[in-house]
């Protein structure tokens, strides 16, 4: 019989050698690669990435995500174009990662108009308006009363015409009007505006202004309010912009406003107006305001945590046309203004969308 004893540390040695080898040949993960490094895309549509690994024939479980999920979204590879904006579509495993820079874009058609009154008739058209009436001072201690008669709200010459007289009325010493398309016609978005001659006088403050439909059951201001246009005659070259939220409002004192100054403002028609978009830039909504064509100003939805309270902006508005006399904003009244007439002149009022 052979002696085997003195070859076993060898065979041993071998084993032990060629098991730590078959270790060694099991190959990690080095490097991860998507695909692309950037791409465009069009809102709506999709593309799917896909993740090459280093070295070749590894593979390892990916996890996805977006920089910006209101602009991109990605499931296991699959992009979704949100909005308009710029994304950063990112792939990981473990410390290694990969990017793909994504630009959403998107085509916006013109503008169409859906719908106007141009004030031709002989009477104001109660299929698009109601007429508000009362003098509990509306919230802001304005101190007309609002009525009916053609005293005060007419259709004159191919104009809406509002005027305020100092006069009893009720128990208030002061009338004039306000319209509303509140339960007629509301908008969700789009480009607002109307071509307006405002009044002359200390006291005045006319408006265009805008409600959510929500009101009827969630009640200002978490319906929000959209002021397209604020004049006091106390300050006659300075034109308002405000918006009003639940977060943020006038009950509050820190609503959001902008104001601009004209020259020749009063008694002189100029175009006051809205573009009110859906997901204008990097998935957030905007609304910008305007003075005859030219841009005042914008107001952008917060990027996060956007909620009802703080914009509640995406959800259908309706139309609101009035002068009222005093309250909180339009002051002390000078009734020496009175021996001439107090007038807001509407010559249209027209709502265009995206079609």
């Amino acid at each position: 019989m052979k002696n085997t004893t003195r070859w076993f540390p060898i065979i041993l040695f071998v084993l032990i050698f060629a098991s730590c080898k078959k270790e060694d040949a099991v190959l990690t993960v080095q490097n991860i690669a998507l695909n692309k490094t950037e791409i465009s895309i069009i809102q709506g549509d999709s593309t799917t990435l896909s993740v090459a690994f280093e070295p070749v024939g590894t593979k390892a479980d990916i996890s996805w995500s977006s920089s910006n999920e209101k602009v991109a979204k990605v499931t296991n590879g699959l992009v979704k174009a949100v909005a308009k904006g710029t994304a950063i579509i990112t792939a990981s495993t473990g410390m290694l990662t990969s990017n793909c820079s994504v630009v959403v874009t998107r085509e916006d058609l013109p503008y169409k108009l859906i719908w106007a009154d141009e004030f031709e008739g002989t009477a104001l058209d109660v299929a698009k308006w109601q007429i508000e009436q009362g003098g509990n001072g509306w919230g802001n201690l304005e101190k007309q009363n609002y009525t009916d008669r053609s005293k005060n709200l007419r259709i004159e010459n191919g104009s809406l015409v509002i005027e305020a007289f100092k006069e009893t009325f009720g128990s208030n010493n002061y009338t004039s009007a306000r319209i509303t398309t509140k339960d007629k016609v509301s908008f969700k978005y789009g480009k607002i505006e109307a071509r307006i001659s405002l009044p002359v006088g200390k006291g005045t403050w006319p408006a265009f202004w805008t409600l959510g439909s929500s009101i009827t059951y969630s009640r200002w201001p978490l319906c929000g309010e959209i002021d397209i246009m604020e004049h006091i005659g106390s300050d006659p070259t300075m034109i308002s912009h405000a918006v009003h939220t639940s977060e943020k409002n006038g009950s509050k004192g820190n609503n959001w406003y902008s104001r601009k100054y004209l020259s020749n403002l009063e008694n002189n028609y100029h175009t006051y107006g809205i573009e009110w978009e859906e997901k204008a830039s990097e998935g957030d909504d905007n609304i910008s305001f305007f003075i005859d064509g030219v841009k005042s100003t914008t107001l952008w939805e917060q990027h996060i945590n956007s909620t009802s309270s703080n914009w509640p902006f995406n959800e259908p508005n309706f139309l609101i046309l009035n002068l009222a006399l005093g309250g909180k904003m339009g002051g002390t009244i000078d009734d020496n203004i009175f021996a001439n007439q107090v007038i807001m002149k509407v010559d249209y009022v027209r709502v265009y969308q995206r079609k």
